[in-house]
């Protein structure tokens, strides 16, 4: 791995890429994680998907419960994937090679590009209404700036995305927390929530919903965890990663519920242009937290797509460096694509958006089953490091256990769908619940644990 990119102790710009993080530049405390992820989570996007609780036809009242159970779940199977980062110091898909094989994890990483890339674009639209409100230009033009600030932060790295998240914490907390007050103080606030009687099926839609949330972070989360000295806590990575992101996201989320149920029509036209009108003169103070924390957002899906970039074309071109240069070319591609992906959002944002997370969420759980069944049921969080970059490794180039698994996980859920495109006839017994995601992640976790030869004990023992 590359010798000559490292990032010392003194260092703004972070260097290193896709390769191990040695002992000495290990840095931090797993407190930190806490203000990522609830920076992260406490976003207009995350608000917005608090909305489609209502859309879909929960009560307001009851959307609530639904987002805080959605995000228990969804998040502790997250936050065990954080663990990863101070143990094995590498980022979180390059660890998937361990699964899937050298070229086999190609597979979810092309996936969770297509996650950075969705969740960029959402963003740059939602980011640029604000950045437009702020400094009166067109949307798009808000959004291109956005771009501009998201590509900048992400070329910076690790140390300045952990500073900007501790003042982007701060704010949104306060801000957040004032909207909720105002949103319930509204005349036809208590009509609006003492409406409506509960129904199972939006219900636990609505717990999919979030849980949805927390798991796309799966594929990149143990990479602001992989700094951290390894005699890290393993309880402290995972608590405070939990803790972070399931406030960040309940809070947001049910204001967004909130929100649509008393906004109507004005919160579905224009998100941030409603929420700025709640505070009155002090709207502008609403833009300015939607830009600050939508930065945070599109800075780690900028970042995870670059890696993932990297990673497939390091992989294969049998490499296992990226220049300096090379990391700032391939953000500025994420980012290119990302904005081509928002200037071309249509006005039914909502309702793609919706579609877009539940289709994620089918694809995205056996991978995370089989990557957490083998990091702490198999090989007992040991791993021989040196070979994840190895075509010709103890890992091998495929897995096909992985992909049986992994695409044994999928299938299963087919009847189990509810989507825009397919609903399984399971789903359409029980009036559209939606539980696929949880039958893929048992099935795939128990099919790579139970035909694995190595799950009698570790094959592998970490060398470096």
């Amino acid at each position: 791995m590359s010798t000559d990119a490292q990032l010392h102790a003194g260092e703004a710009i972070e260097h290193r890429t896709i390769d191990w993080i040695p002992p000495t530049e290990r840095h931090g405390r797993p407190g930190s994680l806490f203000f990522v992820w609830f920076a992260a989570n406490t976003s207009i996007t995350a608000l917005v998907t608090g909305a489609l609780f209502v859309i879909l036809g929960n009560s307001p009242l009851w959307s609530i419960p639904a987002i805080i159970i959605g995000n228990v779940l969804g998040g502790w199977v997250t936050a065990l994937h954080s663990a990863q980062g101070p143990k094995l110091g590498v980022p979180q898909m390059i660890q998937s090679r361990a699964q899937f094989g050298y070229y086999g994890a190609i597979l979810p990483l092309v996936l969770a590009l297509f996650i950075y890339l969705g969740f960029y674009a959402t963003g740059l639209v939602l980011g640029g209404q604000a950045l437009g409100s702020l400094l009166n230009v067109d949307p798009k033009v808000g959004a291109a700036i956005f771009a501009v600030f998201s590509t900048v932060l992400a070329i910076i790295g690790y140390r300045w995305i952990h500073r900007v998240s501790h003042f982007a914490t701060v704010l949104s907390g306060v801000v957040f927390i004032v909207l909720l007050f105002v949103i319930l103080a509204a005349p036809q606030a208590a009509a609006t929530l003492a409406s409506g009687e509960f129904a199972l099926a939006p219900f636990i839609l609505g717990i999919s919903l979030s849980a949805s949330w927390q798991l796309t972070f799966g594929p990149y989360i143990a990479d602001y965890s992989r700094y951290l000295p390894e005699s890290t806590p393993q309880r402290a990575t995972i608590g405070w990663t939990f803790l972070g992101s399931v406030l960040g996201a309940s809070l947001a989320m049910s204001i967004g519920a909130l929100a649509a149920a008393v906004g109507g029509a004005a919160f579905s036209d224009n998100q941030v242009l409603y929420l700025a009108g709640l505070l009155g003169g002090f709207g502008w103070i609403v833009s300015i937290t939607v830009v600050i924390g939508k930065l945070v957002g599109n800075t780690l899906s900028s970042y995870g797509g670059f890696m993932s970039l990297a990673t497939i074309v390091t992989a294969l071109g049998r490499k296992d460096v990226v220049t300096a240069r090379s990391r700032a070319v391939y953000v500025v591609i994420i980012s290119a694509i990302a904005y081509a992906i928002a200037a071309l959002a249509t006005d039914n944002f909502l309702g793609n958006f919706t579609n877009f997370l539940l289709f994620l969420l089918y694809f995205i759980t056996p991978w995370s089953a089989i990557n957490l069944v083998d990091f702490y049921l198999i090989r007992h969080k040991e791993y021989d490091i040196a070979a994840l970059f190895d075509p010709n490794g103890p890992y091998g180039k495929v897995s096909g256990l992985a992909f049986i698994a992994y695409f044994a996980g999928i299938l299963v859920q087919i009847p189990f769908m509810n989507s825009s495109l397919y609903v399984g006839p399971i789903a359409n017994l029980f009036g559209g619940a939606e539980v696929a995601w949880l039958i893929g992640l048992v099935v795939s976790g128990f099919i790579f644990y139970w035909f694995n030869p190595a799950r009698r004990g570790s094959l592998a023992t970490r060398t470096r």
